[in-house]
């Protein structure tokens, strides 16, 4: 048993000990946990049933239980790591599960090979009252095509910092979104260094309520001539729950035709409940185009009316509001397969009858 404070100082995802007053750690809730007590991940390791229509992987805490992919998708395990390499074109899930109470820490390095499409869905459960970091290195070789897509739905009282590291190559392309939802603090960080003519479409949705605090952090660094980045963020914010967006994209001096749009859309459903935006630029060249924007708002009272008087219930119209506002960010979903997994992930709460 020992304090959070004591595993992060150990812990191989971090050079040192988050501290408050820098920049990333600012609106973090860390604080609250590191002077909480966690057993190492000696839980019993029970794998909960899943059903996969695709090829998949299956890891509790940092152990792979069970897999079946094809040969051209090489697995590597070792203690708290594991190393996929794909060589051929495919398509498989990958479902991570935390067991209870405990500290645990896991590292992912995925390898996408040279002008090979993948497309990876990571679902992500568990951790009540446990306290997971979570690392997953990306090497996109040249030409190759990632889309990504999370589901990160936690327990009540779990805690989760999931650090992603992205290298892209020349000429690759990388599309992620991310589906933030339950636990108490989730903190998700994705960083990524675009090459020549690389691209990349990063999305994310938060969905709080009660107390929960979830934060979504990226920062893109455009390397070389030709390269794009899309960063989006919704949010919908329920009783006294906060999110943060926290964008930055960084433009390297000397680099020419780079394109840049960053966007971040809240709907707050209550009003003690609190977002925290902040999109921002770094632009050391004069050739680009580059656009950035936040907004804020709540439910329309005018729609809602509209939508009474048609004989819609109140509670009705709102519901189908909300899904409005929702849909447009889950239209930027690619692959059929993933934004069907995402609508059934999203809970009652979000869907409409």
């Amino acid at each position: 048993m020992s304090l959070l404070r004591e595993h992060l100082e150990n812990s191989a995802h971090f050079d040192h000990l988050p501290q408050k007053y820098e920049e990333a750690w600012r609106l973090s809730d860390l604080h609250r946990y590191l002077d909480q007590e966690y057993p190492d991940a000696d839980d019993p390791l029970v794998a909960p049933p899943i059903t996969p229509t695709e090829d998949y992987i299956q890891i509790v805490n940092n152990l792979l239980v069970a897999d079946r992919l094809p040969p051209s998708v090489k697995v590597v395990h070792a203690p708290e790591r594991t190393t996929i390499t794909c060589s051929e074109e495919t398509a498989f899930h990958l479902y991570i599960h935390y067991t209870p109470k405990a500290y645990i820490e896991s590292t992912l390095e995925l390898v996408i090979q040279h002008n090979i499409q993948v497309r990876l869905f990571i679902h992500i459960d568990g951790a009540s009252k446990a306290f997971a970091s979570q690392k997953l290195n990306i090497r996109l070789d040249s030409h190759a095509q990632l889309f990504h897509s999370q589901s990160i739905c936690l327990e009540e009282k779990a805690a989760l910092i999931m650090q992603t590291e992205l290298d892209q190559g020349e000429q690759s392309h990388y599309e992620h979104f991310s589906l933030l939802k339950g636990g108490d603090y989730l903190h998700s960080f994705l960083n990524t260094r675009l090459h020549y003519a690389s691209s990349s479409q990063i999305s994310s949705l938060m969905l709080t309520q009660n107390k929960e605090k979830h934060l979504f952090a990226c920062e893109v660094r455009h390397l070389s001539d030709k390269t794009s980045s899309r960063i989006l963020s919704r949010q919908v914010l329920e009783d006294e729950s906060t999110c943060v967006f926290d964008a930055k994209t960084v433009i390297e001096q000397g680099t020419k035709g780079s394109e840049v749009l960053q966007a971040s859309h809240a709907l707050l459903l209550h009003p003690k409940a609190q977002i925290h935006s902040k999109p921002h630029l770094e632009i050391y060249s004069d050739d680009l185009s580059a656009s950035h924007g936040s907004t804020v708002g709540e439910l329309d009272e005018d729609a809602l009316y509209y939508l009474n008087s048609r004989g819609i219930p109140m509670e009705k119209a709102k519901e189908i509001l909300i899904m409005a506002f929702i849909n447009e960010v889950l239209e930027g979903i690619s692959t059929p397969s993933h934004a069907e997994v995402i609508h059934t992930r999203l809970g009652e709460r979000y869907v409409q009858k």
